[in-house]
């Protein structure tokens, strides 16, 4: 969060060149859904990266694009859970043990987040963001441009063993109910005659009829980059170092190529937006949960729908280059080096779910989740410096919440009405967080 009474920035001098109206850090696919939004308001907007559009988190996420999710990560009774996850080597959930003190101020605000009343706003606040997101991507891209990398198949959640029903069970239920979610019941019959390949163990599911997902999910960014620059916006691949307020208004944009000048600028750098906020005085309530995935190219298994599997919380995707196996929660910062551990976990559950399955030519890769404690991204403007937005936190569902991101986003910076309410993703609902240093 901000602090109530923050340090006094250095101010840079005048700026007699301003290179653009509105610069925005960050091509992912929420950078882009801003910065293309924008451009469709007439803005003039830079885009900025040291990565080529569809790169960190947005080339190897899941792909799936859930417009009926509408439940945040934290739930009652989770925190008992912790203790098993941490002991189990193949769990869920990893914490690297010198990352533990940093991340406990943002686990304690993740405990606070699992309170029934907060779970439901937060419910509220992830259905209004995501229901809208293939209509979205129909506006922003056409019909036949989001078609070509978007299907509408729906998902499946699946799970072998189903014990007795929780009290977070109970609260998913009646939030699903109270929100019109469509989902239909799977016997172990019906997913036998969907995915004959499905091992005998995995027992029951629901079916998400609404869901779809991407084929690519960096074909799906590049196509909005495409289209950005096609409509005259600017994409300009260079490191933002460092963020600075000019005296007379506006921002210089510190980068490895030199500096740049912005009446305004949109921060949607995903994991890494805290550390290019944090000299400025911002603090941000973002923990990086490092996910994996594994890529098999010739399975020798048909998935026609992607699913996610319960019990190991991994996500399983037909994609264009193969059957995508993705998931895993690790808490270990943004510079630890990558675990095989974690993606000889995935890989394991690749062949619990498939005993046939090929797993020869895999493919790995690790990705940082911009995540929040209640799942709710911060979409807002900083009150201690005008001008400066940030657009982050989208944890495990930024595919699904970009395009009204993008919208939101665009109003609030172009000073337009937007249908939906900004007050549930403003950064000062975490006026309590406080986090290390």
């Amino acid at each position: 969060m901000t602090p109530s009474k923050p340090a006094r920035p250095y101010t840079a001098p005048g700026r007699p060149n301003v290179r653009a109206d509105i610069a925005v850090v960050g091509a992912g696919i929420v950078g882009l859904c801003i910065a293309l939004s924008l451009r469709r308001l007439g803005r003039d907007v830079v885009l900025y990266d040291a990565l080529p559009p569809g790169g960190g988190a947005s080339f190897g996420n899941a792909g799936l694009i859930s417009v009926d999710s509408c439940i945040p990560i934290a739930l009652p009774g989770m925190v008992w859970q912790l203790p098993k996850w941490l002991l189990d080597r193949d769990g869920p959930l990893a914490i690297h043990p010198p990352r533990l003190l940093a991340a406990a101020p943002w686990l304690r605000a993740w405990v606070r987040a699992s309170r029934p009343q907060q779970v439901e706003r937060a419910s509220h606040a992830l259905r209004a963001l995501h229901g809208p997101a293939l209509d979205g991507y129909r506006e922003l891209l056409g019909e036949a441009a989001s078609g070509a990398v978007i299907q509408a198949r729906g998902h499946l959640h699946l799970w072998s063993g189903q014990g007795s029903s929780s009290r977070a069970d109970r609260l998913v239920a009646r939030l699903r109910e109270e929100q019109q979610v469509a989902t239909e019941p799977l016997t172990q019959a019906q997913l036998r005659a969907l995915i004959p390949d499905l091992a005998d163990h995995v027992r029951g599911g629901i079916r998400f009829p609404r869901h779809a997902h991407a084929i690519d999910p960096q074909r799906l960014t590049q196509a909005l980059a495409s289209q950005f620059e096609q409509e005259g916006g600017k994409i300009r691949l260079r490191r933002v170092q460092r963020l600075q307020p000019c005296d007379d208004g506006g921002f210089r944009l510190w980068t490895h190529h030199g500096d740049e000048r912005a009446d305004r600028v949109v921060v949607a750098a995903g994991a890494f937006s805290g550390e290019l906020l944090a000299p400025l005085g911002v603090r941000l309530p973002l923990e990086a949960e490092r996910g994996y995935h594994v890529q098999l190219p010739d399975p020798g298994v048909t998935v026609p729908v992607p699913f996610i599997y319960r019990d190991q919380a991994v996500a399983v995707t037909p994609m264009e280059g193969g059957l995508r196996f993705a998931g895993t929660v690790e808490i270990a910062g943004l510079r630890h080096p990558p675990d095989e551990r974690r993606t000889d976990a995935i890989l394991a559950t690749a062949r619990k779910l498939f005993p046939r399955v090929d797993t020869r030519g895999a493919s790995v890769w690790l990705g940082l989740r911009p995540s929040t404690p209640d799942s709710v991204p911060i979409i807002d403007e900083l009150q201690a410096h005008p001008g400066l937005y940030v657009a982050c936190g989208h944890g495990h569902t930024g595919l699904t919440g970009a395009p009204m991101t993008g919208r939101l986003m665009a109003a609030r910076v172009a000073g337009v009405p937007c249908g939906l309410d900004p007050t549930p993703y403003r950064l000062s609902r975490f006026s309590g967080f406080s986090p290390s240093s």
